[in-house]
């Protein structure tokens, strides 16, 4: 056997070594540990005046008032109604506060998804939550873009909001001119579409379809169907709230908001079909003694 061939077999047989230490290692290595709340403290809420939030912090999540259902929703990130189904009668009556906390020093900067699943592991100690996941096809908007081609612009980057918590861009919700209309700001047509998503005009959910992936500035104003239920009063000036009957005319010299959104914003809702990812709640209880 000459030199070469023995240095050949000798370099194949080294490398085969090393990729089976590495694979060996592989299937012995510990796997990461998922985040998980350290401390939790979760309490019935009976105030009789409903004053609620729901908000990740810096080292956990802070909730006051929120019934489980919408806890769940948010843990999941799914708040359309007809994504979710099951439950007990007392989901959305039973009001809870909420308070747990992570270890900051072994998880510095836990991803949106992890800080959800935490969540959902937390729902899952205390109140028993046991879940599924169905496919269901519904009726759908694609939003496009229209013939002419879009009418928004991109926000400057000083206009652009930042988490504190893990520096990503923040969707800015600002105050529309006029008595029925939404303003976006740093957003993209992703959370526009989300946004429209929860509109009783819409009725479906919306997909975003365009193709843009910047980061944009929208104001839409149209016709409210039911302008009793669709005008917070919030959303009017204290100090220039014109009379109803001025709002009605107003109001009903605006657009369907299908029409404005190809008139103001350049996009169109295609109708369509297709799956969507429900979830059933098979199962939840009270809560356990913090």
């Amino acid at each position: 056997m000459s030199f070469r061939h023995t240095l050949k077999r000798l370099t194949v047989l080294s490398m085969s070594f090393v990729l089976a230490t590495l694979i060996a290692a592989a299937q012995t290595a510990v796997p990461a540990k998922a985040p998980t709340f350290e401390v939790a403290s979760i309490r019935q809420n009976m105030n009789p005046n409903p004053h609620w939030h729901m908000f990740f912090t810096a080292d956990g999540v802070n909730a006051m008032d929120v019934t489980l259902q919408y806890a769940i929703r948010f843990a999941y990130g799914v708040y359309q109604n007809w994504l979710w189904s099951g439950g007990p009668e007392w989901l959305n009556e039973r009001r809870f506060d909420i308070q747990a906390k992570y270890d900051v020093s072994e998880y510095p900067k836990p991803t949106p998804q992890q800080r959800r699943a935490m969540l959902q592991q937390l729902l899952a100690d205390r109140f028993k939550l046991v879940v599924h996941h169905e496919t269901k096809e519904f009726p759908l908007y694609d939003l496009v873009v229209a013939k002419n081609g879009p009418k928004f612009s991109e926000s400057k980057p000083e206009e652009v909001q930042h988490n504190r918590i893990n520096g990503g861009p923040v969707c800015v919700h600002f105050r529309s001119q006029g008595s029925h209309g939404l303003g976006l700001r740093g957003c993209s047509v992703k959370d526009l579409a989300f946004t429209l998503t929860g509109y009783p005009q819409i009725g479906r959910t919306v997909v975003d379809k365009t193709g843009l992936t910047g980061l944009y500035t929208f104001e839409l104003h149209w016709r409210p169907e039911n302008r009793s239920a669709s005008v917070p009063l919030a959303s009017i000036s204290s100090a220039l709230t014109p009379s109803p009957s001025v709002l009605a005319a107003s109001d009903m010299s605006l657009p369907s908001i299908f029409t404005a959104l190809k008139e103001q914003l350049g996009l169109e809702l295609k109708p369509t079909k297709g799956p969507l990812d429900t979830i059933v709640i098979d199962h939840a209880e009270m809560p356990s003694a913090n």
